[in-house]
């Protein structure tokens, strides 16, 4: 990775100021309009499908979070008063059938800052998962990501939320990439292991100024508290000494040239895909699309940005995105001028422009990969390739090969696999710290790796 001084052109803006300012500033609400030809998304004729209310959202919503339950949709999204108080950033609650018709909760909001801790004076830039019967939310606490950091909070039916003490996510030790601010992005539960991929950066987000640079980092938990950021080997120096972005904004000239923010992540059958919002200062949000085999390694689309601003938006971002049959659904935020805001809806079809054009159709040959993360605790998640139908073996061993789990053991298509070790033997009992191998089996190649887990 490039470790060089970032060096980015002078650009005019309003002279503006204020937390709330510079905080809607990485939610996308400080745009110039940048109008292009849509790519490969349609916007709903009925766009925007939420918009500002009276009370404590009059003065705009955004940073959508959709999660479907049922035939339910259920929506999580920020809303403010005025741009000069940011204690009036707060997160309510919406429903609806048809992801146009949106009902907003009479109780809203749902969540706010609470004075003298440490997400006082706002809350915001919410992502809600359903994991069974609980829903979890990561959010930004503090009125400001230059100030803030990220929490964690849990709820059973969308309304009332416990939230844990102290923040789970906090920003980097000066020097590094992540010093600066910090945001939640998309985040998944992939087996018994939860993946984010976050925001952040270095600069001012409150107050930005075109020296500031975003990317998107990433991050796995076993419970959602704990959180191992990703970290390059091969990286030993500043700014990437303790962890590295797994996406950076993009080079001068590009459309994404001061950030890469707003990842929404979904898994595929040959690894992931995101949709996140790219910036040039001055100019306007656009959305792009990329697509990687392990959540790491990405590879932006062609093409992007794939969602340009609609007439009634100057930006677009903080997409919330689920494919439903051959189509893709995305809830967005819309930045209006005169510093309102308004969440926008469209679709496209998953037969097109958005189906891993970056990744080989199939493997070339079976591989066993690193796991990740390692050193690990409670778990870790395993990536293995098979380039043709056979039977694959995957099994967990002591230092001494002595077989302590087998993780797979049945006939596998050609694809892109990926398993997660939870730390426990064949009988469900926790093992203790060490060094374990990890071996795949199949069609004569054998391939082993070492792996750590620290309890």
């Amino acid at each position: 990775m490039d470790s060089g001084p970032l060096s980015h052109p002078t650009a005019q803006r309003p002279n503006t100021s204020g937390l709330l300012l510079g905080l809607l500033t990485i939610f996308g609400l400080l745009s110039a309009p940048i109008l292009r030809a849509q790519v490969d998304w349609t916007e709903d004729p009925a766009s925007p499908v939420v918009v500002a209310g009276t009370g404590w959202d009059e003065g705009g919503v955004f940073t959508p979070s959709v999660v479907q339950d049922g035939d339910t949709l259920r929506m999580w999204y920020g809303g403010f008063v005025s741009l000069g108080d940011p204690s009036t950033v707060a997160i309510g609650y919406a429903w609806s059938l048809d992801g146009v018709n949106w009902t907003k909760h009479p109780g809203n909001p749902v969540m706010t800052g609470r004075p003298g801790e440490w997400d006082d004076p706002g809350v915001s830039g919410q992502i809600v998962i359903q994991d069974g019967d609980t829903f979890r939310m990561w959010y930004l606490g503090g009125g400001c990501p230059d100030d803030g950091d990220i929490g964690y909070a849990t709820s059973t039916d969308g309304l009332t939320w416990e939230r844990f003490d102290s923040p789970v996510m906090v920003h980097g030790p000066p020097g590094e990439w992540n010093t600066d601010f910090l945001a939640p992005g998309g985040v998944i539960k992939d087996g018994g292991l939860f993946k984010m991929w976050f925001v952040s950066g270095t600069g001012t987000i409150c107050g930005a100024s075109p020296s500031t640079a975003a990317s998107i980092g990433y991050a796995t938990s076993p419970d959602g508290v704990t959180w191992t950021l990703y970290d390059d080997q091969a990286t030993t120096d500043p700014p990437y000494q303790f962890s590295d972005p797994v996406l950076e904004h993009g080079p001068l000239g590009a459309w994404d040239y001061n950030y890469s923010i707003s990842p929404y992540v979904l898994p595929t059958n040959t690894g992931y895909e995101m949709w996140y919002s790219g910036w040039v200062f001055g100019e306007g949000q656009d959305m792009g699309y990329a697509t990687s085999p392990d959540g790491i390694a990405w590879t932006k689309h062609e093409n992007n940005p794939v969602l340009i601003a609609p007439g009634w938006s100057t930006g677009v971002l903080y997409p919330s995105v689920f494919r439903e049959g051959d189509t893709y659904r995305m809830w967005f935020q819309g930045w209006q001028s005169g510093f309102g805001a308004s969440i926008g809806y469209a679709t496209a079809p998953s037969t097109t422009g958005v189906e891993d054009p970056s990744l080989p159709e199939a493997p070339g040959t079976f591989t066993l990969h690193q796991n990740y993360p390692n050193p690990f605790n409670p778990a870790t998640s395993i990536r293995y390739e098979v380039s043709e139908p056979t039977r694959v073996v995957l099994k967990v061993l002591n230092i001494i090969g002595q077989e302590i789990r087998t993780l797979v053991d049945e006939i596998k298509p050609v694809g892109f696999y990926e398993v997660v070790w939870d730390g426990r033997n064949r009988e469900g009992l926790g093992m203790p710290s060490g060094v374990y191998l990890y071996r795949i089996e199949v069609q004569g190649f054998t391939s082993t790796r070492k792996m750590v887990l620290l309890q």
